[in-house]
């Protein structure tokens, strides 16, 4: 405020137009922080990954079963991803995780899975055996990327390989 003060008073307005002066930069200062504004939004690390998915199938590695559940949901978002049965008849509940990359972003890890609970998690963690209809083998997995067009997503680890298709 010093600064337009300082400026007005090297430029001999009148009242009025110091008013309207210091009106013009205000907007002027708001206009510039709303365009700016969108630029902070975080960008997805691999928009190819990170979006939301229907569970199509997953093949357990031991026994070769496929198994191609009802309405199993994966989000996957920069750091969090949501694992979820909609609507379906199993009753096998959502979940909320960490979700990252490693191996320059070659491979996905989901672990720390808690019971969600509304908008938030329960604090209770999930357990394996709540996890493995979702096609998730242990409470940390690194998935591989093996197929990530924007389409399709295959993750492949030492316990299953998950076909998911774009929601």
């Amino acid at each position: 405020m010093k600064i337009i003060k300082g400026f007005m008073k090297m430029i001999q307005l009148s009242g009025k137009t110091k008013a309207t002066l210091v009106y013009a930069l205000l907007v002027l200062g708001l206009i510039l922080a709303c365009l700016l504004m969108p630029g902070c939004a975080k960008q997805p690390v691999d928009s190819s990954v990170e979006g939301f998915w229907k569970l199509e199938r997953f093949t357990t590695k031991e026994d070769g079963a496929v198994h191609e559940p009802e309405r199993i949901f994966y989000g996957i978002t920069r750091y969090v991803v949501e694992i979820a049965e909609r609507q379906g008849t199993q009753g096998y509940g959502d979940f909320i995780g960490r979700f990252g990359y490693t191996d320059e972003g070659r491979e996905a890890v989901m672990s720390e899975f808690k019971v969600r609970a509304g908008t938030s998690d329960s604090k209770k963690d999930a357990t394996l055996e709540q996890l493995k209809p979702f096609g998730i083998g242990a409470m940390e997995t690194t998935f591989r990327i093996v197929k990530a067009d924007g389409k399709a997503l295959v993750l492949e680890s030492d316990y299953a390989k998950l076909e998911l298709k774009r929601y």
